[in-house]
């Protein structure tokens, strides 16, 4: 499983969600699935599989799937080859 995949797929484990909702329009608050309590489980998924730290300080950054993904790029997982 490549990186993307495993990137929608945290998204479809911890939401609940159907493979064919995760898109670029997931965001906190606005996709219903995605409340506070989901949100923590999305970071701890996100540390997880990719072996990375979330800061407590960036953890609002990790509102929207793209602003997610661009968060995991700036802590150095390679989303380009997948």
């Amino acid at each position: 499983m490549n990186n993307i995949q495993k990137y929608n797929q945290a998204f479809i484990d911890i939401l609940e969600i159907d493979e064919t909702q995760v898109n670029e329009g997931l965001a906190l608050g606005v996709t219903h699935e995605w409340d506070s309590i989901a949100h923590i489980g999305l970071i701890s998924e996100m540390e997880e599989l990719f072996d990375v730290s979330i800061d407590y300080e960036v953890l609002t950054e990790f509102n929207t799937y793209e602003a997610g993904m661009k968060l995991l790029e700036d802590l150095g997982v390679d989303f380009s080859n997948d």
